[in-house]
């Protein structure tokens, strides 16, 4: 059941005078007051914070040479995902398929689509492609760490606005996971040449060159977090917008009553003088118009 907002009185359901019989109080407009000042708290924190989470996001990616630049250094180890790192060609009266070692033939193209990636365990007991799929099935795995690595890495810079130091972490060591993952793919391609010699099928592995850049390319992000890290971004702040989010912050969590928050939380010399210049223009026209009448 409703209740008077002023002396706390039952309202009837049927009654259908605005104004409680009680106290007199106008039902709709007894709160207005205390609604207004909650109103214009929650519109001073909340644009405060829009400005605070605007200058972090602005801050972490392009305040400075070394966050620009690591936007870019994000990208490429997805381009070292697309070297073509090696071949594999099978060909038997009854199946034939080529694959190229990269990330489109591997987990996009053919070789996943036509179900062969889910298979790769159970091709492992095979009596014909049996060898090659044992010696194929770590170099799967040891390349999905690539790619999953460069997947982390952009997102990570993506997310940039954060943390600057978590973000830098995590890109150095999937940066490390990439590279160490680029120098066992080449270790790893030779026993799946030697276990196609037969059956009609022919592995090769690309030359060292397409491996060391492959590997260079996972290094830029590792050289641009350290960067980072050692020249973090500057973020500049509105005066007064951090003590509004600290406010914010203390209300929901419920440290804090909405009414108990001074208003304005803070007020710069700026915002005083654009006060009184509002102020004085509203009196000056209030003033035209008396003369006016």
């Amino acid at each position: 059941m409703a209740v008077c907002p002023k002396c706390s009185r039952h309202i009837k359901v049927w009654q259908m005078s605005p104004y409680c019989k009680g106290c007199g109080a106008h039902l709709m407009f007894a709160s207005f007051e205390q609604q207004f000042e909650k109103d214009r708290r929650e519109a001073e924190m909340s644009m405060a914070f829009f400005r605070y989470t605007l200058a972090k996001i602005k801050s972490a990616y392009i305040s400075g040479r070394p966050q620009k630049f690591k936007i870019i250094a994000a990208l490429f180890p997805v381009i070292a995902l697309f070297l073509p790192l090696g071949n594999l060609t099978i060909s038997t009266p009854v199946y034939s398929s080529s694959l190229t070692f990269n990330v489109i033939d591997m987990f996009i193209g053919p070789f996943f689509t036509n179900g062969l990636f889910g298979k790769l365990d159970a091709l492992c007991a095979a009596p014909v492609f049996g060898e090659i799929a044992s010696a194929l099935k770590p170099l799967m795995l040891i390349y999905a760490v690539m790619v999953a690595s460069a997947a982390v890495i952009l997102l990570a810079e993506l997310l940039s606005f954060t943390g600057n130091k978590k973000v830098c972490i995590t890109t150095i060591v999937f940066s490390v996971t990439g590279i160490i993952g680029a120098v066992l793919t080449k270790l790893f391609s030779a026993p799946v040449a030697d276990a196609c010699a037969g059956v009609g099928t022919m592995a090769e592995a690309s030359s060292s060159f397409l491996f060391i850049i492959a590997a260079a390319l996972f290094v830029i992000p590792l050289v641009a977090a350290v960067w980072c890290l050692r020249c973090p971004p500057v973020c500049t702040f509105r005066e007064g917008d951090e003590l509004r989010v600290e406010y914010r912050k203390k209300y929901k969590k419920g440290q804090i009553e909405l009414l108990n928050i001074p208003s304005p939380i803070y007020e710069s010399e700026e915002d005083k003088r654009e006060k009184k210049k509002l102020i004085s223009q509203a009196y000056n026209m209030s003033e035209e118009v008396t003369v006016s009448e």
